[in-house]
């Protein structure tokens, strides 16, 4: 909503699942995997020897799509990146079998979250129906189950990982300031504007449900007009996943928020909130905090740039940790000739196939 959502299909099923795309393993018991041979035993899963397969040959076509789909690799360099990534194709699907358990045992579902996915695509393509979008999805070769299945793990891994490895996730102010004085140069922007937002949540609402919501946003305008500090009202109001941060949605350059959106800041002055702006799905109020005419952004600018580069400096390890704590923690075994990238050293054994 907050960037342009300027999308194509195809970079969308690309990019929906940050551990890796195809076939997905994990969701049958071993019970019912025992004709075909298995690579690894996850808990009570286990990950087929087919599934491995099948998600090698995704990776290799990713890697030799051209763009804007994929890198457009051929030859050596092809043979290269494919040798390397393909070293982490089983450490990808033991990581996603654990998210899924995990999730399962959190009592988490992404069947509503996969429906909404599914139609804010099909807005987004401008399709009038849900059916069409499908269509759509197979006609460009790809299987409708996993491209939905990919949308699952994607939503429960982002569960998991906010209710267990976010909140251990620690950025001081003194580190935004170092990085920022280390990495001056690195932030010459063109013009733009740094923005605020508070959103309520309209969708999925009846009239009524709709009618308090817009209730909800007018006491928040309230508020702010009053005098009320603006980052304060979002943290109490907002409803958006910037609530946290006063809604602070950082440094856009021109042309990058979405239209609806720049059409009310262009009307702004530094300092100044909007009315209410409906939107889909929401009700929004937006804050320009600052306005930059072009070159090195001021730290107040860059400080949500930096913030966001070093938080996911600092998660990923704290991510593989806790992906390795989940499998020294449990039973995860890798059949003969076959290693786990991401398995602690003292617990990375094999087994041999009968």
């Amino acid at each position: 909503m907050h960037k342009s959502s300027k999308v194509l299909l195809a970079a969308i099923i690309y990019g929906v699942v940050s551990l890796g795309a195809g076939p997905l393993s994990g969701t049958a018991s071993a019970q019912t995997k025992t004709l075909e041979e298995i690579v690894a035993w996850v808990n009570n899963d286990v990950i087929l020897k087919s599934e491995y397969e099948s998600r090698k040959a995704s990776l290799r076509q990713d890697l030799a799509q051209p763009a804007p789909r994929g890198p457009g690799l051929q030859g050596a360099q092809l043979e290269r990146a494919f040798s390397e990534q393909s070293k982490l194709v089983l450490q990808q699907l033991i990581d996603e079998t654990l998210i899924l358990q995990q999730a399962k045992d959190m009592g988490l579902t992404a069947d509503v979250e996969i429906i909404k996915t599914m139609d804010r695509l099909r807005q987004e393509q401008k399709l009038d129906s849900i059916e069409a979008l499908e269509k759509e999805i197979v006609s460009q070769g790809y299987n409708l189950d996993d491209f939905k299945q990919n949308i699952r793990v994607q939503y429960l891994t982002s569960q998991v990982m906010q209710r267990e490895v976010y909140p251990r996730v620690i950025v001081t102010n003194d580190e935004v300031r170092k990085y920022y004085d280390a990495h001056v140069k690195d932030f010459d922007r063109p013009a733009g504007i740094r923005v605020r937002e508070i959103t309520i949540i309209t969708e999925n609402r009846g009239p009524e449900q709709i009618e308090s919501q817009r209730k909800k946003a007018e006491e928040a305008l309230a508020a702010v007009k009053k005098g009320d500090d603006f980052a304060q009202v979002a943290a109490k109001y907002s409803e958006s996943q910037t609530a946290n941060d006063g809604g602070d949605l950082g440094f856009f350059a021109k042309g990058e928020l979405a239209p609806v959106l720049e059409g009310v800041t262009d009307k702004l002055e530094k300092g100044q909130v909007s009315d209410i702006i409906p939107v889909q799905d929401a009700f929004m109020i937006i804050k320009l905090d600052d306005k930059h005419n072009g070159g090195t952004l001021t730290f107040e600018l860059a400080q949500k740039e930096v913030f966001d580069i070093l938080w996911q400096q600092a998660v990923r390890p704290k991510m593989r940790e806790y992906l390795t704590k989940m499998r020294t923690d449990g039973f995860v075994r890798t059949a003969e000739g076959y290693v786990d990238a991401g398995a602690a050293e003292k617990t990375d054994k094999s087994v041999s196939k009968n």
